[in-house]
């Protein structure tokens, strides 16, 4: 039997070996075998729980992607994944993330897959919706983005920035993402220069579904008592403020 500690490096070689990867690289191959059911198992895992997986001491470079099995495998191996039970043995465990950085990786894994495999009509859709004040299909829209993403329980304000800014990125519009403007830091800025529009978006994490509106009604006293708007380039006929308010895969939107 190979000792964990050789396992580890080993894995860590092959790993190391293949273009483009790294144990990120590997997570994401891997999500994307739908019909493996590993999105559904990384959202227990990001939600703290553990699940049971079968793993195996027998991996080489040509065999790394072939199952799921390998998946935890390398995972386990790595320090990417720990036993539940330390003290289990066999092949079928119990498994969980390590610690909270490493829960971290899985959450941007998971946001950095979403945002490039955006489809792209619907990503216009939503920004048309923002563009045209139509704030029902906005809400509807961004909806159906947070349902196609990994659930994830522990979502605080960083995740749902991230993922609003990947969905504004691309289209052509210059977007700015948590600078100085007036007496404090914005959430999203948003600028149609061919139209002279400009928006601005605060983003905030609810307790609960209840404390929703009073979430985006802080994000917009936040716009406003701040001075947000205030570095938007003189010319810019019209500027969109929006308080967005997130309650795990729900969410909504309110205008100044």
């Amino acid at each position: 039997m190979i000792p964990t500690m050789l396992k580890s490096s080993i894995i860590g070689t092959i790993i190391g070996a293949i273009p483009g990867t790294g144990s990120n690289g590997v997570i994401r191959d891997f999500v994307n075998h739908s019909d493996w059911g590993i999105p559904d198992k990384f959202e227990t895992i990001m939600n703290g729980g553990t699940i049971t997986v079968t793993v195996s001491d027998e991996l080489t470079y040509d065999t790394l992607h072939e199952s799921e099995q390998n998946l935890w495998s390398i995972l386990l191996m790595t320090g990417y994944m720990t036993k539940a039970d330390p003290s289990a043995r066999g092949q079928t465990v119990a498994v969980k993330t390590p610690n909270a950085e490493i829960a971290g990786i899985f959450e941007d894994t998971a946001v950095k897959l979403f945002t490039d495999t955006i489809d792209n009509n619907k990503q216009k859709a939503l920004m048309e919706a923002f563009w045209d004040e139509d704030i029902e299909r906005a809400e509807k829209e961004l909806g159906n983005f947070l349902w196609d993403t990994t659930s994830y329980h522990d979502y605080h304000g960083d995740y749902y920035h991230a993922f609003m800014a990947g969905l504004f990125v691309g289209l052509g519009y210059s977007v700015d993402s948590n600078k100085e403007s007036g007496l404090g830091r914005f959430d999203i800025r948003a600028k149609d220069r061919r139209n002279r529009c400009a928006m601005i978006l605060e983003v905030k994490k609810a307790d609960s579904t209840a404390r929703m509106d009073a979430a985006c009604e802080e994000a917009l006293k936040q716009i406003v008592d701040r001075g947000y708007a205030r570095t938007i380039e003189h010319g810019y006929e019209k500027i969109i403020s929006y308080g967005i308010a997130f309650f795990r895969k729900s969410v909504k939107i309110r205008k100044l």
